[in-house]
């Protein structure tokens, strides 16, 4: 029984060294603001093996002390006051190897790559775990609405994180786009552009979250309020008759001050 245990040791410690070996392995997570994830760390472990044997650390690009453990409880005086009250390892199963961590309300700031080091009787692990701070947009909507004087695309959407880029078909300089974070920290898109369109017109407006490889496209044609086609061509119709009656008015009063006067016997 006691070979066969230590057999199974070997084999775990040949499989550990044959994935860490060379290049280091990254474990990519993918978390949303606000969102609680878990940090995932294995190491080779005795059945035999005391956690009070056991240290580790992790740490955040390299030098911020995210979360520490040894003599068999947390050992927290030196951690970053970012993640302070918002990590937690799982003590009932360090004896089995796992060295896991959940973090709880991710932040922007917690992107970037992380490190999970374990010490115990049978050697030193490392862990890479890369933790990208994104979140996918909902569908975005397209409203109109239309006056004489212009016609307003606008386009929403929320729930995604980073900042999205915004293509208009018609980019003009007429488009505005308001950004604001929700109470979980992720954002809320307006996009409005304003045409003054004289007959049909199709626009599309593109959306795009490059780092998750999210991409959206919205069309939308537009067509001018008839009664304001009606009141145009009526103002270029009598446009050259004002302009006539304006003449006309102009000369009268010339005619009018160049009369001779009127002597008095």
């Amino acid at each position: 029984m006691k070979s066969l245990l230590l057999l199974r040791t070997f084999w775990a410690i040949c499989l550990f060294t044959i994935l860490t070996a060379g290049e280091a392995q990254v474990t990519l997570v993918v978390a949303a603001p606000g969102s609680d994830i878990t940090l995932g760390c294995s190491f080779p472990q005795r059945e035999t093996n005391d956690p009070l044997h056991v240290r580790l650390i992790w740490l955040h690009r390299d030098t911020e002390v995210v979360h520490r453990y040894s003599n068999g409880r947390d050992q927290l005086q030196r951690q970053s006051p970012a993640y302070r009250g918002r990590t937690k390892l799982y003590p009932d199963q360090i004896a089995a190897g796992n060295a896991s961590l959940r973090l709880t309300g991710v932040q922007e700031s917690d992107h970037g790559n992380y490190t999970c080091t374990v010490d115990n009787e049978m050697g030193s692990f490392l862990v890479h775990v890369s933790v990208r701070v994104a979140a996918p947009y909902s569908e975005p909507q397209l409203s109109t609405q239309t006056t004489c004087n212009n016609i307003t695309v606008t386009l929403t959407s929320s729930e995604g994180f980073p900042q999205p880029t915004l293509n208009w078909s018609w980019a003009s300089g007429g488009e505005v786009t308001h950004l604001s974070l929700d109470s979980r920290g992720r954002y809320e898109v307006r996009s409005e552009m304003a045409l003054q369109p004289s007959d049909t017109l199709t626009v599309t407006v593109e959306m795009k979250l490059e780092v998750l490889n999210q991409s959206f496209s919205r069309t939308v044609t537009l067509h001018p309020l008839p009664e304001c086609s009606v009141k145009r061509s009526t103002l270029w119709l009598l446009a050259p008759v004002v302009v006539l009656i304006l003449v006309l008015a102009l000369l009268l009063i010339l005619l009018y001050n160049q009369r001779p006067p009127t002597g008095s016997d």
